[in-house]
């Protein structure tokens, strides 16, 4: 009876996570489609005149390159390498090697992306108290370096863990006889990942690290969100403004809004996760 009863759950979990990874394929795909020419008008020369903008073709960047490693990822892991197949070696070394490459750049570009988010409300609202004055923030050299230093610090911490991964020989593959287009006794190396070092405590480490940074920016950005709120609030209604002004400032709150509440929605569960994942490894 508890066999049968674990075997449903299993089946029930494998169809939630089939679903789960169509899903994120779908939302992947759109977003990606949608970043492409959102990144290509952010990067014509007239709008590359602040930092905030500067900042925001960083952000598209660094989302892109999260969203075609997850669309690569789920088209690996369900079309060509999701069912067993006797005539195809699913671990071989540059498919394997492609999927380490691809964890270490998501990581990267990701948590990049959320700090990116997070000092671009901050700028913002800089710029925004102190209306009617240059500050050198304001200028768009300002968040290409801020680009930089944010994805070389994410570059570090991702390398810190990654780089004792190395790909390790665990079995030698062959091909089934009914499988055509290999030569007579053809073999090659079923590859994995071996990490080299005490991985537990590293990993730990890591989580640790990953997990404050998610959840200082699913903190500090609402709270930015609501200062830059009131401050555009504020300014629409101490200074004259025209109609259009006043209804494009409100969009701008709209706008500044959303992105607050799906940025937490994004790195608030997986910040405490990973919490969670120091009691268990």
């Amino acid at each position: 009876m508890n066999k049968s009863l674990n075997e449903k759950l299993i089946d029930l979990i494998n169809d939630i996570a089939e679903n789960v990874f169509l899903v994120q394929f779908v939302i992947s795909t759109i977003g990606l489609v949608i970043n492409v020419p959102h990144l290509l008008i952010l990067l014509h020369n007239s709008m590359r005149t602040s930092s905030t903008n500067s900042i925001m073709i960083g952000v598209a960047i660094c989302d892109s390159i999260t969203l075609s490693q997850n669309v690569y990822d789920r088209v690996q892991g369900y079309w060509f390498y999701g069912s067993p197949n006797s005539c195809m070696n699913q671990n071989n070394y540059w498919h394997m090697y492609s999927l380490l490459i691809g964890d270490f750049l998501q990581t990267v570009f990701e948590r990049a992306s959320f700090w990116l988010g997070a000092f671009l409300a901050l700028i913002r609202l800089v710029i925004m108290k102190k209306a009617g004055t240059t500050l050198k923030i304001s200028e768009p050299l300002y968040g290409y370096l801020l680009i930089l230093f944010l994805v070389c610090l994410s570059f570090a911490h991702s390398l810190y863990f990654n780089r004792g991964y190395s790909m390790a020989q665990w079995d030698t593959w062959k091909p089934e006889e009914t499988c055509t287009g290999y030569p007579a006794n053809y073999s090659e190396p079923a590859v994995t990942r071996d990490f080299a070092g005490n991985e537990i405590l590293i990993l730990k480490r890591y989580l640790m690290i990953n997990g404050v940074s998610r959840i200082l920016v699913s903190v500090f950005y609402p709270v930015l969100t609501i200062m830059l709120i009131f401050v555009i609030r504020k300014s629409t209604k101490s200074k004259a403004l025209d109609s259009r002004n006043y209804e494009e400032r409100h969009r701008t709150c709209r706008l500044i809004l959303v992105m607050s509440i799906f940025y937490v929605i994004a790195s608030a569960p997986a910040g405490f996760l990973e919490y969670v994942a120091l009691f268990v490894t």
